[in-house]
């Protein structure tokens, strides 16, 4: 019968007859003498079920989902790592809520249309818009420089459009007398 092992040294597969195991024989690929096993040993067989991958403290062959090696125990994964998905809650920044003096000038030259009460809010509209747009130059983060335009140019035009309306009517007022 023949046993099988590998040399201590270099690694060459030696096998010998079972009559010399245990006893020491010359490794004939390096040349250092090494103790031959005492009995047969069946490698250990594995069972593979997925990908494998190997202990880099041992070299154990290890199925791929083990946490720890089999052989040594060592950590074969770290642990995992957790996914941060910063939101700032404003629809994809549609709002910008970090930009209040934008957000208001927007919403005060929308309402500048309305008769009577456009005038006023038209004035506020341009004077937040224009220091919005200073703020959202100043911080970018901040964003809302389209929603400080927007304010500028509707409050522009509201009170413009309510001033020359007011001139007209008085105009018109003062041809009857």
């Amino acid at each position: 019968m023949i046993v099988e092992f590998d040399c201590t040294h270099c690694g060459q597969r030696l096998s010998v007859d079972t009559l010399i195991a245990g006893q020491q024989v010359k490794c004939p690929a390096c040349g250092n003498l090494v103790t031959a096993a005492q009995q047969v040993q069946p490698p250990p067989k594995l069972k593979v079920t997925g990908n494998m991958m190997f202990c880099s403290k041992c070299g154990q062959q290890n199925q791929e989902n083990n946490f720890k090696c089999t052989s040594c125990g060592c950590m074969l994964h770290g642990p995992t790592q957790p996914q941060y998905v910063v939101t700032d809650n404003t629809m994809g920044g549609l709002i910008p809520f970090k930009n209040a003096r934008a957000l208001w000038a927007y919403y005060l030259g929308v309402f500048a249309l309305v008769p009577c009460i456009g005038f006023p809010l038209g004035i506020a509209a341009l004077i937040l818009g224009i220091k919005g747009l200073k703020f959202a130059e100043l911080h970018p983060e901040a964003r809302g420089k389209g929603h400080a335009w927007t304010g500028i140019i509707l409050g522009t035009v509201c009170m413009i459009g309510y001033a020359l309306l007011t001139l007209l009517v008085i105009m018109i007022g003062a041809s009857h007398r």
